[in-house]
């Protein structure tokens, strides 16, 4: 019965690896004693096995010649504490004579064994014929994956540059254009002027001829006639005036439509760049933390995610309407990352979540929180207005007794452009909230950037406090952040900072584009 079972069991799982065994084989003289013999899995079943001994004796072959024999078995299982323990008789064997060495085979059934041991020795086999398939199409699938994702990096490369001298071509047309249409508003604008010169002309003398024919003044004949021919001259200038003035009108008609086309094709490069950025970003946001690694290729900075670029990577998505993606980097400030001295790193490893650079600057605070506020305002969702408003009372306990602010805890300079930052943070929070608090820490800080780093004799703008460095995204971002209007209100002038800007910091050099081509660009 117990063969009958056997052979209706026997459905093997046959090994690519092996299960070391060890069997406990009676003396044949006093079988209340047992030798070790080492044995290895061919095949498994929930019936039973199939063990091969290498080199086994004389004895052992007589003993298991008697398929009545019965003995005990320890299966060493791969990744287990403990080996799985069975009685079992064998039902059949072969002995196979190589060149050497012999080699038994027998398939042993169970006698005694736990259903639970059983399934794990099953399990186990399956799982180790399995793994080898698994692991290679995992390996083959990472490496598509790898693949894929270097095609696409390429490809996102590749329109990239194409974008770019797509760019300059469209720049190049567009200012052609313009440079076009500004000189022919400008001839319109001579002509324009002239006509009205002449048609005062025509009215002046039309009304001495008219009174010269009510006998209002006194004119002799040849007055007479040259006054005639004068309006005469008068009217055919007039005439080719306006003619000129139709030509040029049609050719600023033209020159229009042109400069209309070529901003729209800017537009939908600019549309494309911004398609491209938002893919780029979406494929490199790490799936757990929600950042971007900033730089690609320096081990020195690998997983690292700069608090600045997480900023300006939530507003290309907020651009594209990705506000999904947007939140999921406000998340990890709001939920997951830890603060040193009450503010946030300057980075962020990408896939842990820890710090990267222990050191805490006001500027890329300020500005994880203006993305934070334009979330509130373009996704109308205010789950992160708090968080904005808690770097907001991080930044007043910063304050200096001046109002301005340093470039960090336990750090003595002072940054222009941070203080900038300040001034437009404080502003978006005192618009959103309406709350005075933030109007008073706005108008403080612009009275401190006033008094601090603006100079009206030259009309520019130190680095910092008491650093009189010139620094061009100083006097750029004074315009972007405080505005033109405000600036002259306040008694700093706009003209005079753009006027020092381009005295002292515009220069000159040669690019070469992708293409080879080398163009002088100044700015």
């Amino acid at each position: 019965m117990q063969k009958k079972d056997f052979l209706q069991k026997r459905q093997y799982i046959r090994l690519n690896s092996i299960f070391p065994v060890e069997i406990f084989i009676p003396f044949l003289k006093d079988k209340r004693k047992h030798r070790l013999i080492q044995a290895f899995t061919c095949d498994v079943s929930l019936g039973g096995l199939c063990l091969r001994v290498n080199d086994p004796d004389s004895e052992l072959i007589s003993l298991i010649t008697d398929q009545k024999t019965s003995f005990d078995i320890h299966v060493n299982m791969p990744i287990t504490y403990r080996p799985i323990e069975a009685k079992v008789c064998v039902v059949w064997h072969e002995v196979k004579e190589h060149h050497r060495h012999k080699q038994l085979n027998m398939g042993v059934f169970y006698e005694a064994i736990s259903q639970k041991d059983k399934k794990a020795i099953v399990g186990a086999a399956r799982r180790m014929k399995w793994f080898p398939r698994a692991a290679s199409i995992s390996i083959i699938i990472l490496l598509c994956l790898l693949g894929v994702s270097y095609y696409h990096t390429r490809m996102v490369i590749a329109k990239n540059r194409s974008l770019i001298e797509r760019f300059y071509g469209i720049q190049e047309v567009s200012d052609i254009y313009r440079q076009s249409f500004d000189k022919i508003d400008r001839r319109y604008s001579s002509f324009t002027e002239e006509l009205g010169e002449k048609e005062n002309l025509i009215r002046q003398l039309n009304t001495r001829l008219d009174q010269a024919e009510a006998v209002t003044i006194e004119m002799t004949p040849d007055e007479r006639e040259s006054l005639q021919e004068e309006l005469s001259t008068a009217e055919r200038d007039k005439g080719l005036l306006e003619e000129k003035i139709k030509n040029v009108l049609e050719r600023k008609e033209k020159a229009d439509k042109l400069l209309r086309e070529t901003q729209q094709e800017r537009k939908k490069l600019e549309d494309a760049t911004l398609k491209n950025m938002n893919q780029w970003f979406s494929t490199h946001q790490n799936k757990v933390s929600g950042l971007i690694m900033s730089f690609e290729g320096d081990p020195s900075i690998k997983n690292w995610g700069f608090t600045y670029d997480q900023s300006l990577a939530c507003q290309v998505f907020m651009l594209s309407g990705n506000f999904e993606r947007a939140s999921k980097i406000l998340s990890f400030y709001n939920r997951r990352a830890k603060k040193i001295k009450g503010g946030y790193a300057n980075a962020y490893n990408v896939t842990s979540g820890n710090s990267a650079e222990y050191i805490v600057n006001v500027g890329p605070n300020v500005w994880i929180g203006i993305a934070a506020l334009q979330y509130t305002e373009e996704a109308r969702d205010k789950r992160f207005l708090s968080m904005a408003e808690n770097i907001a009372k991080w930044l007043i306990s910063q304050k200096d007794s001046e109002g301005g602010l340093k470039g960090g805890p336990d750090i003595n300079w002072y940054s222009t452009e941070h203080n900038l930052d300040a001034y437009a943070f404080f502003n978006m929070l005192y618009d959103i909230t309406g709350k005075d608090i933030y109007k008073e820490n706005r108008d403080q800080t612009l009275k401190w950037i006033k008094d601090n780093t603006y100079s009206a004799k030259t009309g520019g703008m130190k680095r910092g406090k008491g650093d009189a460095t010139i620094a061009t995204d100083t006097l750029a971002w004074a315009i972007a952040a405080v505005g033109p209007a405000m600036l002259f209100k306040e008694g700093m002038n706009p003209e005079g900072i753009m006027k020092f800007a381009e005295e002292n910091c515009l220069v000159k050099t040669n690019f070469m584009r992708p293409d080879g081509t080398i163009v002088s660009v100044s700015g």
